[in-house]
């Protein structure tokens, strides 16, 4: 998995030819939004887009596709992400919608004309493609329009919206437009202020940063505001503009900041940096990594033809590949490394390939790596890379402003002014990646929108945003069949602060001690609660032993099916197919109830806590109102490794505590007892349970190999009961 790349950036100019309302029914497909919450939408052209829970995770272009621009705007079943190519290629805009709708709105007779007209910040006529949408009606969606193009629309509020040139670029938005009459919007650039953001650390270079542009959304959306996003290479020329100030418009620039994973400096008597990464296949499999610090010589190889590779032993073999010949690439560099080349080098953009390659192959773009090329025509260029197999440190920045743009939005962030957290990403019983998507959020606005390969377990410093109204948190995604996803719950940070985290802490299982914080502005009032005649659940059932955080997964197969099951008085009242997801129509009258919640992970690098079982057994009763259910979860908390591992045939003690769900009543534990499994749960032991102030603890010997399953039966004072299994909670070794 990767991320979008820095090249990648949102579209300007577009000139799609955007199909008025009157014509967008009926319409082509919108492409197919994802299964369950998760997964990853392929547009027409090839590009992938990873979705997570309505958002999106990031970009992966198709083969050969990796200069294609991204414009990513509107919410809901008009979440749209539109390459900039689909200009050229007069794509209906459309079959970009991600989120799986298309505007169903017919014009009538009371519809006004709205036309939008653009300057640059020389006040000269721009061709630019809009996107408009209400700010009173959701159910107009969000719709594009193209230069001299009429919109028909009601009367009403709207917010227009341009990302304009070539480079530089430009970004203007008309946040509060009235349409009462037919209506021309000028977005005049002229005024636009240049946009910046970064790092004090020299070293730091930008693997993901963006501008936006938010105002709220119409009432009852569902969502609370409406985004535009431009995501930018390093270094990018940007200019932005609001045409009038608005309290319901924020502005926003955010960034990631870290060490590239490999640096090239042409040494001699000039010598001069040229920006590297890695070469991905089709897949998103990086080459292999050139680690270390080496003095080497590039050298040309011309194709990479065994008749072309001449004195080439232990250099950097640059090559120049013909047009079309990317799928051949691995070929080449096989042949680069069987006349003992080192490394090979690239210039002029990526190839699209398949398969593996034999050699650390470097991409390099711009002046620098076309200068290199050059003296490499007629000498060989003595030059020293820098590899690293992960970046030791991230920065994670953002600058929000409401109303308008502010006079002067060019930020240089110093640590001091940061928070500061050393933080531990866990592994599950093996090594393995997963995805680490952080973000702010400002007031009920998210940010967010970059998703990271991380490789686990690792260890790093991470920077964090700490000004006022500015919380900050972050989702680990784990990768593979049903592999769940660790959530740390945001929070305000303070100038210089400093602390210590660890994302997938064993023993995983039920969470429900921290609150679910909002999505998009809705919040859950309670992980499991009855609201007059429904009973609504999602318990976290892979929650890590972490205060602040909460964890749950996904059904992707049979081996990772789950279930959830609510029996009243015996009889079933429904059951769903998601892990401990599920919402069921209950009488009003007192009823004596049982849920039943069973979670698996499929995939088999997932080693520690590979599935989770829960019944829980409870009165309730309507009284019209909403409350949480009065449940309770056992937190396991042994010592282990960052492979959540621990030792092999030694005993040991485990911290033992019962939690209830935030926000019910005190209810004292009336009775707890612990069994153990070494053979994933065919035979259970007993454990002796011994207080300690306000846990318990158990003890016993790990065994030699293998795993350690346990099961907790809890009964409280409010009769609930719980009878709690994690299979293989740990792993020894």
């Amino acid at each position: 998995m990767k991320s979008l790349p820095l090249a990648a950036v949102l579209a300007a100019s577009l000139t799609v030819p955007a199909a008025p309302p009157a014509q967008a029914t009926p319409g082509p497909p919108a492409a197919p939004g994802p299964r369950g919450g998760a997964g990853t939408v392929t547009l027409v052209t090839g590009d992938r887009v990873r979705v997570r829970d309505g958002a999106v995770l990031g970009i992966d272009p198709g083969p050969g596709r990796d200069r294609i621009a991204f414009h990513q705007f509107g919410e809901g079943r008009d979440l749209t992400v539109l390459p900039s190519d689909a200009a050229s290629r007069r794509l209906d805009p459309r079959l970009f919608r991600i989120g799986g709708g298309a505007p169903a709105r017919r014009p009538a007779a009371a519809d006004h004309g709205l036309k939008v007209e653009v300057l640059d910040r020389e006040g000269r006529p721009l061709a630019a493609t809009a996107t408009v949408i209400s700010r009173d009606d959701v159910g107009f969606g969000s719709w594009t329009a193209a230069p001299g193009e009429e919109l028909r629309v009601p009367p009403g509020r709207y917010a227009v919206h341009v990302v304009a040139g070539d480079g530089p670029f430009l970004k203007i938005m008309a946040p509060e437009v009235r349409v009462e009459k037919d209506t021309t919007v000028t977005l005049d650039g002229r005024g636009a202020r240049r946009v910046k953001v970064g790092v004090a650390r020299p070293t730091a270079r930008a693997t993901y940063w963006a501008t936006g542009m938010a105002v709220k959304a119409p009432p009852n959306a569902g969502y609370t505001h409406n985004q535009w996003t431009t995501i930018l290479p390093d270094g990018a020329e940007v200019y932005a503009k609001v045409t009038a100030p608005s309290p319901d418009l924020v502005f926003n620039v955010r960034g990631v900041f870290q060490e590239p994973l490999i640096r090239l400096d042409a040494e001699g008597a000039s010598p001069f940096p040229v920006d590297v990464s890695y070469a991905e296949n089709r897949d998103g499999e990086p080459s292999p990594r050139l680690l270390g610090t080496h003095g080497l010589k590039a050298v040309r190889g011309g194709a990479g033809e065994p008749g072309d590779l001449g004195d080439v032993a232990g250099a950097l073999v640059v090559l120049d590949l013909p047009d079309g010949a990317g799928a051949t690439l691995p070929e080449r560099v096989a042949n680069v490394a069987k006349a003992g080349g080192r490394a090979v080098l690239l210039t002029g953009g990526p190839p699209s390939y398949g398969g593996d390659l034999a050699l650390p192959t470097l991409v390099a773009r711009g002046e620098a790596a076309e200068r290199l090329r050059r003296l490499t025509g007629t000498a060989p260029v003595p030059v020293t890379t820098r590899g690293i197999e992960a970046s030791p440190y991230s920065y994670n920045i953002v600058h929000p402003t409401v109303g308008r743009v502010p006079d002067d939005p060019v930020y240089l962030d110093r640590d001091e002014d940061l928070a500061t957290a050393r933080v531990t990403y866990r592994g599950a019983g093996a090594a393995g990646t997963a995805v680490l998507s952080a973000g702010s959020r400002f007031g009920a606005l998210t940010f967010g929108g970059y998703g990271e390969p991380i490789r686990v377990p690792s260890v790093r410093t991470e920077y964090y945003p700490a000004q006022e109204g500015v919380l900050f948190g972050r989702t680990l995604i784990g990768s593979g069949d049903g592999a769940p996803s660790l959530v740390s719950r945001a929070r305000a940070h303070r100038p210089g602060e400093r602390f210590a985290e660890t994302m997938v802490k064993g023993v995983l299982g039920p969470g429900l001690a921290t609150p679910p914080e909002p999505l998009k502005g809705t919040g859950r009032p309670a992980w499991a609660f009855r609201s007059g005649d429904t009973i609504d659940v999602s318990v976290p059932t892979f929650t890590d032993d972490q205060p602040g955080h909460y964890g749950h997964n996904y059904a992707d197969s049979e081996k990772s099916a789950g279930a959830t099951r609510l029996y009243r008085d015996g009889a079933l009242v429904g059951e769903t197919p998601e892990p401990g997801r599920g919402v069921f129509t209950v009488p009003a009258a007192p009823g004596s109830y049982r849920l039943d919640v069973e979670a698996n992970v499929g995939a088999p690098h997932w080693q520690a806590t590979t599935g989770v079982r829960a019944s829980w057994t409870f009165a309730s009763a309507g009284n019209g109102g909403t409350a949480p259910l009065p449940l309770t979860a056992v937190r396991f908390s042994p010592s282990l490794n960052d492979l959540n591992q621990g030792p092999a045939g030694r005993e040991v003690s485990i911290p033992v505590r019962v939690e209830r769900e935030a926000g019910t009543p005190a209810a004292p534990v009336t009775s707890l007892a612990v069994r153990a499994s070494f053979d994933d749960g065919a035979r259970w032991r007993s454990l002796p349970v011994v207080r300690e102030g306000d846990h318990w603890v158990v003890r016993l010997r790990n065994p030699g190999q293998g795993g350690v399953s346990l099961r907790a039966l809890v009964r409280d004072a409010s009769g609930t009961t719980l009878d709690q299994t994690v299979r293989r909670a740990y792993t020894v070794g």
